[in-house]
């Protein structure tokens, strides 16, 4: 899990794997691998996260702590 400290909210971001060829590759156990990211809005996470990974990002969750 990679973790970038920029932005106000907290948003996990999983994203779909590519292989050395740039295609999508399924993942063995069916689920999918996410990073963390801090930013102020669900679009500007999901930018976050492709820059990041380079890869698509498929689904992004705020994580809200209980508090």
């Amino acid at each position: 899990m990679a973790r970038t400290s920029t932005g106000t909210r907290s948003y996990r971001c999983f994203f779909t794997p590519l292989d050395r060829f740039g295609h999508p590759v399924a993942t063995e156990n069916g689920v999918l691998p996410f990073v963390q990211v801090r930013a102020d809005n669900a679009e500007h996470a999901q930018r976050a996260a492709h820059h990041v990974t380079g890869c698509p990002v498929s689904n992004v969750e705020r994580i809200d702590h209980a508090g």
